[in-house]
């Protein structure tokens, strides 16, 4: 089980991070002196890099500006497509998960040959359907839903 329902989230948003840190110590600046450039709190700079704030696409650009990076819209793309993904998994769940399951159904119809590699789970089709109920109930009781079964 995850330990969060944004993990992934999360863990692109410490990428996104790490990368900005390195386009600072590339340009040999410190976290103090980019803030001073910046006209930011002194505390903005580590706050990001350390993802316990999540910059805005201002914030990336005028980053790559001071530190003279000319990959500012990469990152806000690479920004949005987190955002976005966020967005798109909370609109999954609140739909449940027997839609998602119906989407991808035909997909697996059509499907002839398929590799799969879960690392905390059985993969889907070696399941028995009481492991099924007992991850699904994992589940449930994470998300703090009622039970449908």
């Amino acid at each position: 089980m995850p330990t969060s329902p944004s993990s992934s989230v999360q863990a692109a948003h410490k990428a996104l991070a790490d990368h900005l840190r390195e386009i600072r110590v590339e340009a040999e600046s410190t976290g103090k002196a980019l803030a001073e450039r910046a006209g930011w709190h002194r505390t903005k700079v580590s706050q990001i890099e350390h993802a316990a704030r999540r910059p805005s696409r201002k914030d990336i650009r005028t980053w790559c500006r001071v530190c003279g990076a000319d990959e500012a819209e990469d990152l806000i793309a690479r920004l949005r497509d987190v955002q976005g993904g966020y967005v798109e998994w909370k609109r999954l769940q609140r739909t449940g998960l027997k839609r998602l399951q119906e989407a991808a159904r035909v997909e697996f119809e059509r499907c002839r040959h398929m590799r799969a590699y879960c690392s905390q789970v059985v993969p889907g089709l070696l399941q028995t359907a009481d492991y099924t109920r007992t991850i699904l109930g994992g589940i449930q009781r994470f998300r703090a839903l009622k039970s449908p079964m």
